[in-house]
């Protein structure tokens, strides 16, 4: 049996979110490996569209420059049922667009990253099972054509619809496939679409239609017709047809860069962790891409997940914060579930019942302020939040987004709070001036305090002391008084007292 003693943490799957984890944890200073079964990085585009919340993510650990250069913003979503349109400009939020980056952009700027911080990244290896003992995991393991085994202490299977880390854990995923034939091309268009980002519907079928940006355009159509086998040739000639049905015109599709064929599925685990084996986005939980949100519920599982294994490995926190992770994200996911279930019957059904009501319905929704701002917040994932586990009515910040409002420093120079959470730590925002009892420098190694003004929103900056956690939601706001609240939330979430980290 290989030991596998300098990693802590092996993560199944280069996927963004894989990756992403694993960029979480070396930040922390957690060691891992991220095992993965292509010899190669991919070059398909795959998922496109970073959300806002997830921008805002990729900004607080200073990588979001290099994704805003490498993509294509688009700043709303256009729908062809009457006037439908959702747009993105009124967030609060700095980032109000859909990023449209490439996967394989993606995965290369976060792989860069992972490896920059000390991740071990090995392709070519595919994982055959995993099975657990009290202290470890041992995951057998297909490399060079020989098995092998290795043993590591927590095992996180971010491998896809088709996990082999969920399967042989023994969890279920219960859920349904779509019966519907599906396509993506990316492709050059002689005849355009009218809108950059476009869901095109008809009796036929429908067409999520993005602009890359640089001629190139991804057309992914969804037709009635019984799906094709997936082992069949996904061919120029049959995206083209697909889409002169939907559209009700050729679009002479050409200079094809990438087809494929998919089935539409939609499936949730019964569990995120089964002792210490966890998994993430679609190993969790699968939808069809209406919305553009599997690959940023993905990433934003990863940084949920990232700090609180971190505390447990380094800091001593106890293992049951990592049941927080299911229990914050498996909410976000059935709702993302149920909308997008929703959306597929409405927008696919030919029914003329249910057609009359499409084109009665989904113009209002996206018209009528209120509603528009509801569908807005929850397509750019801005609108989650984590509940507290015990609700207190003088702190209805807790389990918020903070938003990156304007801070300013000792030496008066004004900053946004998101540059504060480069280091990954939590985050205590002090108004007080140094007036209180400096409780939290009990877990110096997990909390970064910075005395400062807050510039923003009043119901972040009525409160003197706002205690975030790493991934930007609030975890405790108080006055300077309530020392011991400060402190029950430090040993809530990180652990009952300050550990030395492990070397």
């Amino acid at each position: 049996m290989r030991s596998t003693a300098d990693s802590q943490v092996l993560i199944v799957g280069a996927g963004p979110g894989g990756l992403l984890l694993a960029c979480e944890l070396a930040l922390a200073g957690v060691t891992c490996t991220v095992l993965e079964r292509r010899t190669t990085p991919s070059v398909q585009s795959r998922a496109t569209g970073l959300q806002p919340r997830t921008l805002e993510l990729l900004a607080m650990r200073g990588l979001v420059g290099d994704f805003l250069k490498a993509g294509s913003p688009r700043d709303h979503y256009r729908v062809t049922v009457g006037r439908a349109r959702v747009g993105l400009t009124h967030l609060d939020t700095a980032y109000q667009q859909l990023g449209i980056c490439r996967q394989s952009v993606t995965e290369g700027i976060l792989e860069d990253r992972a490896r920059s911080l000390g991740v071990h990244v090995e392709r070519g290896v595919q994982v055959l099972d995993v099975r657990q003992s009290l202290d470890s995991v041992v995951v057998r393991v297909s490399r060079d054509g020989r098995t092998e085994e290795l043993r590591v202490p927590w095992v996180v299977g971010f491998d896809g619809v088709r996990s082999t880390v969920r399967e042989t854990a023994g969890i279920g995923f219960p859920g349904k496939t779509y019966p519907y034939n599906v396509m993506a091309g990316d492709v050059r268009l002689a005849r355009t679409p009218e809108d950059g980002m476009l869901v095109k519907v008809s009796r036929e079928g429908l067409v999520v239609a993005i602009d890359f940006g640089d001629g190139t355009w991804r057309m992914g159509a969804v037709d009635r017709r019984p799906p094709r086998p997936m082992d069949e040739p996904a061919t120029l000639e049959e995206l083209r047809d697909m889409l002169t049905r939907i559209f009700g015109y050729d679009l002479h599709p050409y200079d094809a860069t990438y087809t494929a064929r998919f089935k539409f599925h939609n499936r949730h685990a019964t569990e995120y962790r089964r002792g210490r084996i966890l998994i993430g986005g679609d190993a969790a939980h699968t939808h069809a891409p209406l919305g553009a949100q599997g690959l940023n519920i993905s990433c934003q599982d990863a940084v949920n997940l990232g700090w609180k294994l971190a505390s447990v490995i380094r800091h001593g926190a106890p293992e049951a914060l990592l049941d927080t992770y299911e229990r914050e994200r498996r909410p976000i996911a059935t709702r993302v579930l149920r909308a997008t279930d929703r959306g597929m019957h409405m927008l696919m059904s030919p029914a003329l019942p249910l057609r009359a009501i499409r084109r009665a319905v989904v113009p209002t929704v996206t018209t009528l302020p209120v509603t528009h701002r509801l569908l807005a917040g929850q397509i750019s994932n801005l609108a989650f939040s984590y509940p507290p586990a015990r609700p207190d009515r003088h702190a209805k910040l807790v389990g918020q987004r903070l938003p990156d409002t304007p801070v300013r420093h000792e030496d008066g120079s004004l900053r946004p709070l998101f540059d504060l959470f480069r280091s990954g730590r939590f985050v205590l925002l002090d108004q007080t001036d140094g007036q209180f009892e400096p409780v939290h420098e009990q877990w110096p190694d997990q909390v970064l305090t910075a005395r400062v003004r807050l510039e923003g929103p009043p119901h972040v900056a009525a409160h003197d002391l706002v205690l975030s956690r790493p991934d930007g939601y609030c975890a405790w706001a108080g006055s300077r008084r309530d020392t011991e609240g400060l402190r029950a939330a430090l040993r809530e979430w990180c652990g009952p007292r300050a550990v030395p980290a492990a070397a």
